[in-house]
């Protein structure tokens, strides 16, 4: 029950008489009709000022540290994720250099395919192949995905009719 709450006025008396018990054994006077019309004691009036200095010490310390602290809680939050976004950047250029390097790779690919696929007496004319003759164009990677493939190896399937016969070859890569 609150203490502000009218029907408290009217609890039994046995209540009140414990309450005023306790008062008399804690040293407190027994209860005024109205708290604010009592006159505060000298201590109390000390006790009172004491207190508004402490709250208002507290108070002015408690917003002067704060704001440093939590920067430097967040000091090594930020430092890492300024570093990774460094680094993400950096791994994203090598990404697109890599790309533009395979590009021109599947367009010298090309280009050799469709020399290779023309007869012997037949002027060069650049097309493109269509999409089945790109994906058996492109070259077998290195890394990971073929094992079987030595690094650097450039590796291009053509398709030779029997009529046809080389008389022109060029040496790609020196092997022993």
């Amino acid at each position: 029950m609150s203490w502000h709450d009218p029907v408290r006025a009217a609890e039994p008396a046995a209540e009140t008489a414990l309450r005023d018990e306790l008062r008399g054994l804690l040293g407190m006077a027994a209860r005024p009709a109205n708290y604010f019309e009592t006159e505060p004691s000298p201590t109390l009036v000390r006790l009172a000022d004491d207190l508004r200095r402490e709250a208002l010490r507290r108070n002015h310390t408690a917003r002067r540290g704060g704001s440093w602290m939590l920067l430097a809680a967040a000091a090594p939050f930020l430092l890492s994720a300024v570093g990774l976004g460094a680094w993400g950047v950096t791994e994203k250029h090598k990404v697109d250099q890599l790309a533009g390097a395979v590009l021109h790779q599947q367009e010298e690919i090309q280009r050799l395919a469709a020399a290779a696929a023309q007869p012997q007496g037949a002027p060069a004319v650049q097309t493109k192949a269509p999409a089945d003759k790109l994906q058996s164009a492109q070259p077998l990677l290195v890394g990971a995905r073929s094992p079987k493939v030595k690094p650097k190896e450039l590796v291009i399937p053509v398709e030779r009719s029997s009529d046809q016969t080389v008389t022109d070859t060029q040496r790609v890569r020196h092997t022993e």
